[in-house]
């Protein structure tokens, strides 16, 4: 046995691993006329939504891409709104949604550059959720997959479980993205390797549970291969 077999997604119709790139915050701002922390506010709104429609589905696990570390070079207003916005949504409606489904969450990224206020919710979060059994949602904030895997590595002492060490350590079944791009822009390369990718035109906020429900129908009904 290839030790990376247990590392593919899983053939099944329905996905166990969801990822979510949830771009076009500042482009539906300016079409909405509204300022970024209204679009933002939204934002996690419609994410909670979608991970909530997600786990009614029988969905495992789920990562969000909040922020890149490419997304800290933004200006600094922009990211104190954004952040601002982060933490009052761990402490509250993500908390909330954690202990109501019985959640895991984990935070995967460069905590150097949160703010001290963020730092200490992500670690409380993390503790009062972790021996949680239902299932698992990560958030990526200050993610760069470079930095996961070299923390992998000086970690690892047995090569085969390097891939146990990622912050996310489970493959991705299949990653959504809105807003027209058609990248993955460094969300979770490896874990993605295999992952359908799934395109939106629309705007992360503009997006519909009935449009989610089409994708995951067409999942179902996709035979993968793994390369085989």
């Amino acid at each position: 046995m290839n030790h990376t077999d247990s590392f593919h997604p899983s053939p099944g119709p329905i996905p166990k691993h969801v990822g979510i790139i949830p771009d076009g915050g500042r482009r539906w701002a300016k079409a909405q006329g509204c300022t970024l922390e209204e679009a933002y506010n939204y934002t996690i709104s419609r994410l909670l939504q979608i991970a909530n429609f997600l786990y009614q589905k029988d969905v495992k696990e789920i990562s969000i891409y909040l922020a890149s570390i490419e997304n800290f070079k933004r200006s600094s207003e922009e990211m104190a709104a954004n952040l601002e916005i982060v933490e009052s949504a761990l402490k509250n409606e993500i908390a909330a949604l954690a202990n109501q489904r019985n959640l895991v969450v984990k935070i995967s990224g460069n905590r150097q550059v949160f703010p001290i206020s963020l730092a200490a919710e992500v670690m409380s979060l993390e503790k009062s959720t972790l021996n949680n059994t239902q299932g698992l949602l990560n958030l990526l904030i200050g993610y760069n997959p470079l930095d996961e895997i070299i923390e992998s590595v000086k970690s690892t002492v047995v090569p085969e479980h390097f891939y146990r060490n990622l912050s996310v350590n489970t493959p991705v079944d299949i990653v959504f993205r809105s807003g027209g791009a058609h990248l993955l822009s460094n969300f979770l390369p490896l874990q993605s390797a295999y992952a359908r990718l799934c395109f939106f035109d629309k705007l992360f906020n503009d997006l519909s549970i009935k449009d989610l429900e089409e994708a995951l129908a067409d999942f179902a009904d996709t035979k993968r291969k793994f390369g085989e």
